[in-house]
């Protein structure tokens, strides 16, 4: 596992030091046979008092291995952890947006948080009791059978029912940790819509049927949690159970061999000594194999996400300088979503130019956002071409090609933080000048933005978008219907700024309000994913009858 690279010697460290443990551990029930028959039965108090001390610094001995191994144990399953966060942390980044389609965001979370704290209590236990428990299982028969033959032998018979029951528990274990995974995941999503949507869900009174879904998916997810902790809760009194019989039936054979002679007084205590840690050793292995599997099906589902590939990454040796202007075309580009039939664009041919104001109109559905996430390569074209400066969009850089196209999206997203951070976004910008030319200047007198800006009103939030947008002085500004909650004049006030100050800064704006849209150079009208249309708004007026339809409807609003 490579991401126990520069934590293998402390592993070892560790399960060395358990080493150590287990086998003074081992010793120490010989030293009480030696206690009794020699030191006791012979009243030999010096000898008595040696082997006294002798078995305190063993058991200190023991105490101090154990905790060393315990250190290395959580130092080597934290830093596996955290190296695993990092890893996924930049697998995720990387995912195009059908990637972050395909999982979504909740098991993704979930796969970060609880499938990585699973993986690292694996690693813990397995540094602290693979190596310890089958040495105690193995050494307190090898020690039994050197204390008696005949006993041992009687306990080995035994054996197989208890491999049977390990392996049922474990089978029954990962079977029921997968259903609680996945019901889970589905239990998060659900969370997560509601409380994202809590606004509409209040507005059209569905607070009852989302509560009522919530109360479903919770159902399944405890009926699930039940019967793990059931599985869980059942395998080690029953391995006790089994296990203390067993010793019981041996010490009633022992007894025996004690009053015949066979077998001292010290041999008996030894052989329940061990019975003892047999028992407690069986015990731990029943917990393990459960931790164990837990881990072993939560790094499958860390495994899932690490081995699919990105469908958007760059190619070898991309273009990485987009010299002047941006210059964009999309020749007989159509595209349909992942897992879809439908196409959702259909032969699409479109240009934008050097300081040009390009307009998309259509109903909703119609496909205008898609055709900007292709043009931001969140998805690519399954047929056409998109041509940035003449060269292939799948040929350019991808960093190269977003710092150069600026995109304010349709729905707004802040992070808790200053209003500074959430404009410059982790880049040296000029914020106060950006809101300015993004008609915020009042915005300014705001310090501190709440998460998801629940203390901001929709035209801030646009235009606090837009101001981020500006900052990085794009080539091509994309609009995304991010002007629909501006009064017409600051919409008015935006564009002559834009055009003042960014006048060779190409810009593409998707809206429904036509007035946007009067002084645009072209103006594209998506209809079922076709364009039906092309020209300038007065031109579209008079030739195009879902432009003409738009355009009254919002007169009249």
């Amino acid at each position: 596992m490579k991401y126990l690279d520069g934590y293998k010697f402390r592993a070892f460290v560790g399960v060395f030091f358990k080493f150590v443990e287990a086998v003074l551990e081992l010793i120490l029930p010989l030293l009480m046979v030696l206690l009794i028959d020699r030191g006791i039965v012979n009243q030999d108090f010096a000898y008595i008092r040696n082997i006294v001390i002798l078995m305190g610094a063993l058991s200190l001995l023991g105490y101090l291995s154990s905790v060393t191994c315990q250190y290395n144990a959580a130092y080597v399953s934290q830093g596996v952890g955290g190296k695993l966060r990092d890893a996924l942390m930049k697998k995720i980044t990387k995912f195009s947006q059908a990637e972050f389609d395909r999982f979504g965001a909740s098991t993704l979370v979930n796969r970060m948080i609880i499938d990585i704290n699973q993986v690292q209590l694996m690693i813990a236990m397995i540094i602290r009791l693979a190596v310890r428990t089958p040495i105690l299982m193995i050494g307190s028969i090898f020690a039994m059978t050197r204390i008696n033959y005949d006993l041992a032998m009687t306990l080995l018979k035994f054996f197989p029912m208890f491999v049977i029951v390990v392996i049922g528990f474990m089978y029954l274990s990962l079977n029921k940790f997968k259903s609680v995974q996945n019901s889970l995941d589905r239990f998060m999503d659900k969370v997560r819509e509601v409380l994202s949507g809590m606004r509409i869900v209040r507005s059209f009174n569905r607070v009852q049927d989302e509560r009522d879904n919530l109360v479903i998916e919770n159902y399944h997810l405890s009926e699930n949690l039940k019967g793990l902790g059931f599985v869980n809760t059942l395998s080690g009194p029953t391995t006790t159970l089994l296990m203390n019989l067993v010793m019981a039936y041996l010490i009633y054979l022992g007894a025996f061999k004690v009053e015949s002679g066979i077998m001292t007084q010290g041999q008996m205590v030894a052989i329940i000594n061990y019975c003892t840690q047999l028992v407690l050793a069986l015990v731990v292995f029943m917990n393990l194999v459960m931790i164990f599997s837990r881990g072993i099906s939560s790094v499958y589902r860390l495994k899932d996400v690490f081995e699919v590939e990105p469908s958007i990454k760059n190619k070898e040796n991309p273009v990485k300088d987009l010299e002047g202007p941006l210059r964009i075309q999309f020749e007989n580009v159509s595209f349909s979503y992942p897992d879809e039939r439908r196409l959702v664009l259909k032969d699409i041919n479109l240009e934008v130019n050097q300081g040009e104001m390009v307009g998309l109109v259509g109903l909703t559905g119609s496909g205008k956002s898609t055709l900007l996430k292709l043009l931001m390569r969140y998805y690519d074209v399954n047929e056409g071409v998109i041509w940035i400066n003449d060269h292939n969009i799948k040929d350019i850089n991808l960093q190269v090609l977003r710092d150069r196209i600026a995109f304010a999206t349709q729905n707004s997203e802040f992070l808790s933080g200053s209003l500074s951070e959430n404009v410059a976004m982790g880049k040296e910008v000029d914020v106060k000048d950006a809101l300015v030319k993004a008609q915020g200047k009042e915005i300014l007198e705001k310090e501190w933005i709440e998460a998801s800006g629940r203390n901001l009103s929709g035209g801030q939030r646009q235009r606090i978008n837009i101001a981020r947008a500006l900052a990085k002085k794009p080539s091509l500004l994309i609009l995304d219907d991010s002007l629909s909650a501006l009064d017409y004049m600051t919409d008015r006030n935006l564009r002559e700024s834009l055009a003042k100050h960014f006048p060779d800064m190409a810009s593409l704006v998707v809206t429904q309000r036509t007035t946007s849209l009067k002084e645009a150079d072209r103006i594209y009208v998506l209809e079922e994913g076709r364009i039906s249309g092309v020209g300038t708004h007065d031109s579209l007026l008079n030739s195009n009858s879902l432009y003409k339809e738009i355009h009254e409807v919002g007169v009249k609003v």
